[in-house]
């Protein structure tokens, strides 16, 4: 089998381009296939994550301007050589299988550039993101978000399967050709004993999206009802100084720090007792399959798309009303105050996440393009 993903970029450290080269690295390496990574905006940049040798990746190094749109004069001028270079390397490659992770143009003439093979598109953006997004825009904005809407719908009814990570997502869009497989955990928990502390942990962009403004809303009404307990949340973002500005406004007696990105998650999810996520929207958030995957219990909002559809309430996690700080405020009060719940929501996890495991995952993927050959 040949396969071919198609993507703006894998220098970025995410979430989306972790999965992806785990995906390519296990197509190659685990099922032996030909992979074709093919990137329109690398820029020559390294592969932010390990890639198999296995896998060949190609840059068309199409110069688009970085901070205008797509369709602006500056950038709209590249299209004929982005859809000329692209076909080349399909037809060249001959691929039994394309997948496109992308919300840029080429997502639209995908199915008249590719024909004749299979085409995938996956949906890695949460719906409730951009709804959120447009709440506030313009009566004539939101008639032109939804007129877009039908032509993107028309459009990937031509793809062979769009795949989408959650029910959620699934039930939102209503694709007719639509599918759920998620993503799967890979990755090495140290065997040696660590220490725990009266710490929980969360790890995100400092951004709206990840609510940290809500944490500390709710660490507030904790701090006076624990004694020798500490927040703490790992990550970089524009809103970093904003949270911090936002921490000097109170006096908390259990500590409250923002740290910066680490590398290395594991040693901070083994020390801590467990996992909050104040996220108000997430899709597949591959975080709490590492958090899991440690052993850590997770508290988090009930947000339309995300936590639910990887955490098995009252098992291995506690879900608490969307933006709702009281209610999340209560319900890491109560973990804090469970030490056999906690023990008990640990073995959970480890057990649950068994699950997403890539075997099983990319097993459900191999069933997909095996069941779809290309028209000769």
């Amino acid at each position: 089998m040949r396969i071919i993903y198609i993507t703006e970029q894998v220098y970025l450290h995410g979430g989306a381009e972790k999965i992806l080269i785990q995906k390519l690295n296990y197509w190659a390496d685990v099922f032996g296939y030909e992979v074709l990574l093919i990137t329109s905006e690398q820029h020559g940049k390294p592969v932010c994550y390990p890639l198999s040798a296995r896998v060949k990746h190609v840059g068309l190094d199409i110069d688009y301007v970085a901070g205008h749109s797509y369709f602006s004069p500056k950038n709209i001028r590249q299209f004929p050589k982005h859809y000329k270079t692209l076909q080349r390397e399909i037809r060249s490659f001959k691929p039994d299988a394309i997948f496109l992770i992308s919300l840029t143009w080429i997502r639209f003439v995908l199915p008249v550039l590719a024909k004749g093979y299979p085409i995938y598109n996956e949906y890695h953006t949460s719906y409730y993101g951009f709804q959120l997004g447009y709440q506030n825009a313009s009566a004539f904005v939101k008639m032109k978000k939804q007129i877009a809407g039908l032509f993107i719908k028309f459009v990937e009814n031509r793809y062979t399967n769009i795949i989408f990570l959650n029910r959620d997502e699934f039930d939102h869009y209503q694709r007719k050709n639509g599918i759920i497989i998620p993503n799967f955990f890979e990755g090495d928990i140290p065997d040696s004993a660590v220490a725990k502390k009266k710490q929980i942990v969360s790890l995100g962009r400092m951004s709206y999206q990840k609510g940290y403004d809500l944490l500390i809303e709710a660490w507030a009404k904790i701090d006076g009802k624990v004694e020798g307990w500490s927040a703490q949340v790992f990550g970089n973002g524009d809103d970093k100084e904003a949270l911090r500005n936002q921490l000097r406004t109170y006096n908390f007696q259990n500590k409250f720090e923002i740290n910066d990105a680490i590398s290395d998650v594991s040693q901070k999810l083994l020390e801590s007792e467990f996992y909050v996520m104040s996220s108000r929207f997430e899709t597949f958030p591959m975080v709490l399959l590492e958090a899991l995957s440690h052993g850590l219990p997770v508290v988090a909002f009930d947000c339309p798309t995300g936590p639910r559809s990887i955490l098995i309430e009252n098992e291995d996690g506690i879900l608490a009303k969307p933006g709702d700080t009281d209610d999340l405020a209560e319900k890491i009060l109560h973990l804090i105050r469970n030490a056999k719940i906690r023990a008990d929501m640990s073995l959970k996890a480890k057990a649950n996440v068994n699950r997403f495991k890539p075997e099983f995952v990319m097993a459900m993927w191999n069933r997909l393009i095996q069941a779809n050959p290309k028209r000769s």
